[in-house]
């Protein structure tokens, strides 16, 4: 999720890859920038999005998200809400394990 303390302008999901792509090569250069990210979700109202990675790329582009302190000439801030590494298939990413009631 990305915050502004400021306030500010809100991006479009494509401004929003534009930032994760320019936070990696800012980062790790054109490499970096070269990470194959998605961008499965994007919610403009709350700034929230879910991005898939490969798992050899996640500390690149976690690192990258992290560092990256300014969009547009104003202060913001990546927060990490999850990570799940465990499976390479969507439907895992439609529910929360921690919210489970088992019988």
């Amino acid at each position: 999720r990305r915050e502004l303390p400021d306030g500010g302008a809100r991006p479009s999901v494509a401004q929003f890859k534009q930032l994760v792509v320019s936070a990696l090569r800012e980062l790790h250069g054109e490499v970096g920038a070269s990470l194959p990210v998605d961008v499965l979700t994007y919610e403009e109202k709350t700034l929230s999005a879910i991005l898939r990675v490969i798992s050899s790329g996640l500390v690149k582009l976690w690192s990258a998200l992290t560092l990256l302190g300014v969009y547009q000439n104003r202060r913001c801030a990546f927060r990490v809400l999850q990570v799940k590494l465990t499976s390479p298939f969507l439907l895992a990413l439609s529910g929360n394990s921690r919210e489970l009631v088992l019988d």
